[in-house]
């Protein structure tokens, strides 16, 4: 593999975009006080959690016969699901990630989640000595079609291109990964577009997203490159697993606006403290949606009153509310604060391998855990990777700009660093000699203008603002004309910007993981990842490909 591995950079994530307070102080090992009920990265702390887990009464051969029903649907290799026997016998437990089912794939930061769980769990079982399992949960049921829909890929020009899922008919607030696919079209136009690709990864992404869901796709993808590496699929909207936790819904149903009042109280205290609270739920409403056969999910209010994206309402007794969660609890559909607890109520999960947003809502939902009596997972940060390909390389390299400064700092910086080296700061002192002297004689008008008559002092002032204005003008047209001189240098940053920061973020938020299979292949994707370091901080892989 290190045939293709040119080079392997370390950047820390303190100046990184799109990093919490929280991931930074996890990632550096600082104190992160009171935000988890677990110290995360712990293996000790893992241990507790496993010791916790296995002593719980759970439906361990039901849940092992799921999950291989499901693993062979998704062609999940035998030897893996084998692996099942300990799980049915109560001995085993889990590494567990997820997310939402983008299209093709997702953002390469999914396949990067589902891959470090599989190296995470791999360690586990040797420091534990126990059967530690890998698992990504797939967030089908989540009915944000805009967040998963695109698939983004750089063309043979170098240029950000964008496959869109568009099914037949949108439904508002239906589950999206039920939605039918066939990608056929779209991954033949990925293919063509990219030039030089891997056709082992071009066929094993259309096998995958052929005449599937959704959902299914993803599993596929996930069971066909991570599978052979222990990776266990789940479905989160499986009606037995929904059935399973019938006693958390109940527990739910019934404490009312307690968990609402909780998050409330929670958000409030980490605000008070400068950390993150991104969640913010509806105030009046419980923390999940209820389904029908359509499977478009409702919000609930605590009041009873079901409220459908299509405007019609119904209502509920909580009476009823409870039958629903002993007697049909595949229709009870957990929202973002309430799904971690329900995915570690069914799963013997230790720890979670989680993305920076994780770990700002996991410390918001802390409370939940000792309130619903479930074992608190401990959290490790993902893998964070930038892939630079030989042609975002050579950008880099002919925008005489660091990679890393390219990755932290703003363009708009870097365009003004360049072209004031290019003029060797000749204009920029100019500008600032002549502020200054202009500065000075106001401040002596001023001094002397004051003796005079005091209440002159604030014209002496506007004076100088009204002074200092036209010089301000002459300096950014001076600037325009700077950057004119100098655009190849700046289309150079630009073109260098676009290939390692597209949209301005990091490319795994944005190029796709079917990108990445078509261009490297699965084997050369995953002998790369294997090569990263566990440093907690961003890396970043040059490859001759």
């Amino acid at each position: 593999m290190r045939e293709i591995i040119e080079t392997i950079q370390h950047i820390p994530f303190t100046n990184l975009p799109g990093f919490s307070r929280s991931w930074r102080a996890v990632t550096a090992g600082e104190s992160s006080g009171d935000l988890y009920l677990r110290e995360p990265m712990s293996v000790s702390a893992c241990r507790e959690a496993a010791e916790e887990t296995l002593r719980q009464e759970r439906p361990w051969r039901e849940l092992a016969d799921l999950l291989e029903q499901g693993g062979k649907r998704y062609g999940v290799p035998e030897t893996t699901l084998a692996r099942l026997s300990t799980l049915r016998e109560g001995k085993a437990v889990m590494v567990v990630t997820g997310q939402q089912v983008g299209y093709l794939g997702g953002p390469f930061y999914t396949f990067l989640k589902a891959y470090h769980a599989t190296r995470l769990a791999a360690r586990l079982e040797k420091e534990l000595a126990r059967p530690v399992l890998p698992l990504f949960w797939l967030e089908g049921e989540d009915h944000d079609l805009e967040e998963v829909r695109d698939a983004h890929f750089f063309d043979r020009n170098g240029e950000l291109q964008t496959l869109r899922f568009e099914p037949p008919e949108e439904i508002s607030g239906y589950e999206v990964g039920r939605y039918a696919v066939n990608a056929d079209r779209h991954i033949a136009q990925l293919a063509e577009a990219s030039g030089e690709v891997n056709e082992d990864g071009v066929a094993l992404l259309r096998e995958a997203y052929s005449q599937t869901t959704l959902s299914d796709g993803m599993g596929r993808l996930l069971a066909r490159t991570l599978g052979s590496r222990g990776l266990l699929i789940v479905e989160g909207m499986e009606p037995e697993l929904k059935r399973m936790a019938a006693q958390l819904w109940e527990k739910v149903i019934a404490g009312g606006r307690r968990l609402g009042e909780i998050l409330e109280t929670r958000s409030s205290e980490l605000r008070a403290n400068s950390w993150s609270a991104i969640l913010s739920p509806t105030p009046d409403a419980y923390l999940f949606y209820l389904t029908g056969e359509d499977h478009v999910r409702a919000s609930l209010t605590y009041e009873g009153e079901v409220r459908h994206p299509s405007g019609k309402t119904e209502r509920f007794e909580k009476e009823a509310l409870l039958r629903v969660a002993r007697d049909a609890s595949e229709r009870i559909s957990p929202k973002a604060a309430l799904r971690p607890l329900y995915q570690d109520f069914v799963l013997p999960t230790i720890a979670y391998v989680a993305g920076p947003g994780e770990l700002d809502y996991q410390a918001q939902i802390a409370p939940f855990y000792r309130e619903l009596e479930v074992t608190s997972p401990v959290l490790f940060p993902r893998m964070s990777v930038t892939l630079l390909d030989e042609r975002a390389a050579r950008a880099v390299e002919k925008s005489g700009i660091s990679i890393e400064r390219l990755l932290t700092e703003e363009q708009h910086v870097l365009a003004r660093e360049l072209v004031h080296e290019q003029n060797e700061g000749r204009a920029e002192e100019l500008f600032a000699s002549a502020r200054r002297e202009i500065e000075e004689v106001f401040a002596r008008i001023k001094k002397e203008i004051a003796e005079i008559d005091p209440t002159l002092e604030g014209a002496a002032q506007t004076g100088a603002g009204k002074s200092l204005h036209p010089l301000e003008q002459l300096r950014e047209k001076a600037e325009r004309a700077l950057k004119q001189k100098h655009g190849t240098l700046l289309a150079r940053l630009e073109k260098a910007l676009l290939l390692v920061k597209p949209q301005d973020q990091l490319s795994e938020r944005v190029l796709g993981t079917g990108y990445r299979l078509v261009k490297l292949g699965e084997k050369a994707l995953l002998e790369l990842l294997d090569s990263l370091s566990d440093e907690q901080q961003h890396q970043v892989v040059s490859v001759d490909r």
